[in-house]
């Protein structure tokens, strides 16, 4: 039985987008995209089955984290490769994560969600999102960006970790009973999960049938 609801609705059609836009690309970054997609498909609706049946469903999500890391990671440093050498940021990061999953593994219990480091994920991600506007910024050529693939796929992870981010720090103050089974978190996180698979699906459409024009 499969289980929908706002957020696999939105990941379900952004994956779908990403089969019909990219998936028949030739480059590693393209396959890796719609792939990242299913495994998060996979993860929503198995975690959404095992908490309907009232079994612990946090480690699913601790197990989406490694790919999480490791996709928008190498997706960010491919970005960063058009304007400077991103190995050290990118290692560096990955680094600094994996060592705190490693951290959160060995002394909390797996199936508890490791919040540690989902919450230093997202700032860093958000960091990684705000260099490559300042590198676009500099960039000398000149870019049209509701057509630029790469930009929108960028904002939606601004968008996305910013707002958990957001929603993490004043965690205590938006915690409040909006019906009687939903707090109000639970629909700003809807609203962020509309935002980045918005974003991303209208970046993998620039990507299939729109060009970004550059002019030196």
């Amino acid at each position: 039985m499969l289980y929908f609801t706002f957020n696999t609705a939105s990941e379900i059609i952004c994956f779908l987008v990403s089969l019909v836009c990219i998936a028949k690309g030739t480059d590693w970054i393209c396959k890796s995209i719609w792939l990242y997609l299913l495994i998060t498909c996979i993860t929503e609706m198995y975690g959404i089955y095992l908490k309907t049946n009232h079994h612990p469903n946090q480690w699913p999500y601790n197990i989406l984290l490694v790919f999480q890391i490791i996709f928008i990671s190498f997706f960010f440093g491919n970005l960063f490769s058009k304007y400077i050498k991103s190995k050290p940021i990118i290692i560096g990061g990955l680094a600094l994560l994996l060592g705190l999953y490693i951290y959160e593994l060995l002394f909390h219990t797996f199936f508890r969600f490791f919040e540690l480091t989902y919450n230093c994920m997202s700032v860093l991600f958000v960091i990684y999102s705000l260099y490559y506007f300042y590198l676009l910024l500099k960039d000398g050529n000149y870019i049209d960006l509701k057509y630029s693939a790469n930009f929108w796929w960028v904002s939606g992870v601004l968008f996305f970790y910013f707002g958990s981010t957001a929603v993490n720090l004043f965690r205590g103050k938006l915690s409040v009973m909006v019906t009687p089974k939903h707090y109000l978190t639970y629909y700003i996180y809807i609203i962020l999960n509309m935002l980045l698979y918005g974003c991303w699906s209208y970046s993998f459409i620039c990507k299939r049938w729109l060009t970004t024009t550059s002019k030196t």
